[in-house]
């Protein structure tokens, strides 16, 4: 997140890893498929 260093630390992971809060899977094409989101709710400057 840009200027928030606490934001950016919880959402990328000490390996690397980008935790963006959706669900989906590779199919045996190599295919990306994003079906769900584990996070709804959008927070904007302490409001929801």
């Amino acid at each position: 997140y840009f200027k928030n260093k606490e934001a950016t630390e919880q959402t990328i992971d000490s390996q690397g890893w980008l935790h963006t809060g959706d669900i989906g899977y590779i199919d045996d094409d190599g295919d990306i498929f994003i079906v769900d989101r584990v996070k709804e709710m959008i927070k904007y400057k302490g409001f929801q």
